[in-house]
């Protein structure tokens, strides 16, 4: 008897609850609004983009093909045939077409996720926050690294490489023609409009989602970092700080370090 398939958002939710299980007391802040809020926004993002997957995937994509496969046959059958300077390339701008509006959609979908991640993780830490004094994250960013929460796309090679597609398509007619030009794009035609194919779309969308759930952990690891840092100093100042406590402190830092080397120690994706 062959096993009903597993709904998609119930074996997410399934590996979120696993990995958030191994946070100590974390089923202490699923009690709270600001947890469940923040719980939420990862389940529906998640969902957001497995929609938008299916949508082009298994809809979009293979009804341009169709299209053109009508097409081809319909010029292939005409009377007219001889007069007409076409290949079967020149009809699959439709294809490309929707593959590119695919990018455009996957670039707002990421930007509103930063945005309220953002929004969630402030909401989360706001009454540890407002009883120190601390900053919001965004403002703790351009404190800490020198940048702007909402524009940091640049900073991974996913993020800076969907928004560069994105922003040519709306703004340069699908050329690769906007400067700084993204590294994937150096070498091409730039007479040319963007041609991705489904099979490349497919794997900057999950991409996408793997750095989706890193960007969770280090927007949540930057909202501790300053907690962190503003308890450390505060202790060293009043002198509290035994070494083992010293030792514990430093060894935190090393590791939020690591986890947010993108932000501290941004790569360049895009030609000088």
């Amino acid at each position: 008897m062959k096993r009903p398939k597993k709904n998609s958002i119930d074996l997410y939710i399934d590996l979120l609850t696993a990995n958030f299980s191994k946070i100590n007391n974390f089923h202490l802040l699923q009690e709270t609004e600001e947890g469940k809020h923040l719980f939420d926004l990862i389940v529906k993002t998640n969902a957001d983009l497995n929609s938008l997957q299916g949508l082009f995937l298994n809809y979009y994509i293979p009804a341009a093909n169709k299209s053109i496969a009508e097409s081809w046959s319909q010029i292939s059958k005409s009377t007219y045939k001889h007069l007409l300077n076409l290949t079967k390339d020149d009809l699959k701008d439709n294809l490309y077409e929707t593959i590119r509006l695919g990018y455009v959609g996957l670039f707002h979908k990421y930007e509103a996720y930063l945005k309220a991640l953002v929004k969630a993780t402030d909401f989360l830490l706001q009454e540890i926050n407002d009883m120190s004094d601390l900053l919001s994250i965004k403002d703790y960013c351009k404190k800490e690294f020198g940048i702007d929460i909402y524009k940091s796309h640049h900073h991974f090679y996913i993020t800076s490489r969907i928004s560069y597609i994105s922003n040519c398509i709306k703004h340069y007619d699908s050329h690769p023609i906007k400067k700084p030009i993204h590294q994937d794009f150096i070498n091409s035609d730039k007479s040319k409009k963007i041609e991705i194919s489904k099979e490349c779309f497919k794997a900057d969308i999950e991409d996408m989602k793997k750095h989706c759930e890193l960007l969770l952990s280090q927007i949540m690891i930057i909202g501790f970092k300053q907690i962190l840092d503003h308890e450390f100093y505060k202790s060293k100042d009043e002198n509290l700080l035994n070494n083992d406590i010293k030792e514990k402190y430093l060894k935190a830092f090393g590791n939020f370090q690591l986890v947010l080397s993108d932000f501290i120690r941004p790569k360049s994706y895009f030609s000088s």
